[in-house]
């Protein structure tokens, strides 16, 4: 794995909780903790047990538990018997701010009723204080983080930067004739912190195998800051036989397109780009030594990105 040693981590293997584990960045910290069986018994958490994804974990290992974070007895069984957690919550299945809070703070109430030692979660600075907007996917997550605080439980807080698999997703370059495609990130000229989540997994169980160094922290991961220079650089270098095009969309336009969560993403970009994104390359690196640059994610990644192309 990767995580060396730790003076601080207890005898035994320790049950881990793992919320939103059928999902990228859950599922990424699954893996990582599984790599180490001596170390970490996981408690895949899902609200199908008989998915794909689940079932792919479980043949890694996992235990796969059933509940719904609108469900709080279902989620005091399935922390039962645990005693460190990772909590993710998800904002865009229903696009509703109060909704994610909600689900937070039950899945912290019940890490609280099961005395959980240790819980590390993917949470945010509050973007509106920053930029003046909502931006209600990384507000939502900003919330959940003063209910921790609150309640006294023993945390660390991840923050993320963009995600290079939002390539794969809502960011896939936009075909605009055969053979040339857009990518539209409203960068400007600016530039932003980015990271692949599928290596953020090995950061947590990092922070998971030496709980005492990290507790009570806020930690800013990183791989590294991104412009869009070096993202169509990138994409016409992997892919020789398509051109890639830098739209120069500017943030007041982006948050104008007619999609739902057009103003909240606006929001985003204009708070990765602002000195207010504080995300740590060193500490990251510290945590994963093989963390990896966008290029070196994008040469691993050509054929599932071929593949999203292939589908316009």
């Amino acid at each position: 794995m990767g995580c060396g040693s730790s003076s601080d981590a207890p005898e035994g293997p320790r049950t881990v909780v793992v919320f939103g584990a059928t999902g990228l960045l859950g599922s990424s910290v699954a893996r990582a903790l599984l790599e180490d069986p001596f170390r970490f018994k996981v408690k895949c958490v899902t609200r199908r047990s008989s998915s794909d994804k689940a079932r792919k974990l479980a043949e890694l290992g996992a235990i796969i538990v059933t509940a719904d974070l609108d469900d709080p007895k279902s989620l005091e069984r399935a922390v039962d018997g645990a005693d460190t957690m990772f909590l993710t919550t998800h904002y865009w299945e229903d696009k509703n701010k109060e909704k994610e809070v909600i689900r937070g703070l039950n899945a912290i109430d019940a890490a609280v009723h099961a005395n959980i030692r240790h819980l590390v979660f993917n949470g945010s600075e509050l973007v509106k204080k920053y930029v003046g907007r909502e931006c209600a996917h990384l507000d939502s997550k900003a919330g959940i983080e003063e209910y921790i605080r609150e309640v006294g439980i023993t945390y660390t807080i991840i923050r993320l930067p963009f995600w290079y698999e939002n390539f794969f997703t809502i960011f896939k370059p936009h075909k605009i004739k055969h053979g040339v495609y857009a990518i539209a990130l409203p960068l400007e000229d600016n530039d932003m912190e980015a990271i692949s989540v599928e290596d953020v997994g090995e950061c947590v169980a990092t922070i998971f195998n030496k709980p005492k160094l990290y507790a009570g922290k806020t930690i800013g991961l990183t791989a590294g800051r991104l412009t869009m220079k070096a993202v169509v650089e990138g994409f016409n270098k992997q892919f020789s036989n398509r051109k890639f095009e830098d739209p120069k969309i500017r943030c007041k336009d982006f948050e104008r397109f007619q999609f739902v969560g057009a103003k909240d993403l606006a929001a985003m970009f204009d708070f990765f780009t602002s000195d207010h994104c504080v995300r740590d390359y060193k500490l990251t690196k510290k945590l994963n030594s093989d963390i990896r640059s966008f290029d070196k994610w994008l040469y691993h990644s050509r054929e599932i990105i071929d593949e999203e192309l292939k589908k316009d």
